[in-house]
């Protein structure tokens, strides 16, 4: 018996946080312009360079760069 109470424990545990996730993905989009939602997207999830993102995007490395950062302070809000 302790250990499905255990494993119902660590259950919800894992929703709160997927919860939570699901929450700041919402929140993040509201406050972030499209673009910096994409660009901080890719470069906190996904891992691309600044280079790759702005080869996809069609922009340029400094303008990435700046939307990432912009995206940052806005987050940092939160």
């Amino acid at each position: 018996m302790k250990y499905i109470l255990e494993e119902s424990e660590e259950l919800a545990k894992k929703a709160k946080l997927k919860y939570k996730y699901i929450h700041l993905g919402m929140s993040m989009k509201k406050v972030l312009s499209c673009k910096q939602y994409v660009v901080f997207y890719l470069k906190s999830f996904n891992k691309l360079k600044y280079s790759a993102i702005a080869d996809i995007m069609g922009l340029t490395e400094s303008t990435i760069r700046e939307h990432y950062l912009r995206a940052i302070k806005k987050l940092s809000k939160l």
